[in-house]
């Protein structure tokens, strides 16, 4: 069951990453994180529900890994989408510092036409160390944005690995449980064929001594 809920989130996250075309304004951004924030509310509120049931099945921790699996996968989508808001929440603080640097400069600039520029105002310098330093942040983010890519990546690959491991498991489970039944049936079998013999045995007559020879 719990398979079915989890589709039907993976669905609604994959659909939050899609809705929107371009750069979203502020106003949407904070609309699309209070959704996501519902989802996720909602897989954490199937996964335990999931969990609770596994306890009354035969393979628990199996069962439990299941759904911990199908909620991590329910959640990928979600942690995509909301470092890709993330990246244009900072993309537009550092667009927006350039332009306010940008902005200083234009007006130190002195209006006479015959001013040499061989002399700069320091607040040039001041600028040009804050937009570089703007840059500097702004690459960084992209670096992170980077490495948290790669670290999803690797998590995806170690739960993959994990479900084959434990799929190995339990074909291995289930054929030693049908080499087990076979035999108990063989067992069964062999001993109610015995007692069938056991049955058709004759009777030697009470009192009949051998005959001498």
């Amino acid at each position: 069951m719990h398979r079915l809920w989890i589709a039907a989130v993976c669905l609604a996250a994959y659909g939050t990453g899609q809705a929107e075309t371009g750069t979203p304004s502020a106003q949407a951004r904070a609309a699309e994180r209070a959704a996501m924030a519902e989802k996720r509310a909602a897989i954490a509120q199937a996964q335990a529900r999931d969990e609770k049931a596994c306890h009354q099945r035969f393979a628990v921790e199996s069962c439990l890994q299941d759904v911990r699996d199908a909620a991590r996968a329910a959640l990928a989508p979600l942690r995509a989408r909301e470092l890709e808001l993330n990246q244009q929440e900072r993309q537009e603080r550092t667009a927006k510092r350039l332009r306010d640097i940008e902005a200083k400069q234009a007006q130190s600039v002195p209006p006479a036409p015959l001013q040499t520029h061989t002399r700069k105002p320091a607040l040039d310098a001041q600028a040009l160390e804050q937009m570089q330093g703007a840059r500097a942040e702004e690459a960084a983010a992209r670096a992170a944005q980077q490495r948290q890519r790669q670290a999803d990546h690797a998590e995806r690959v170690q739960a993959q690995d994990a479900e084959a491991a434990r799929q190995r498991q339990q074909a291995q489970h289930d054929w030693q449980e049908k080499q087990n039944r076979a035999q108990q049936r063989y067992e069964r079998q062999q001993k109610a064929e015995q007692n069938q013999r056991g049955q058709h045995l004759p009777v030697p007559a009470a009192g009949v001594n051998p005959p001498e020879r």
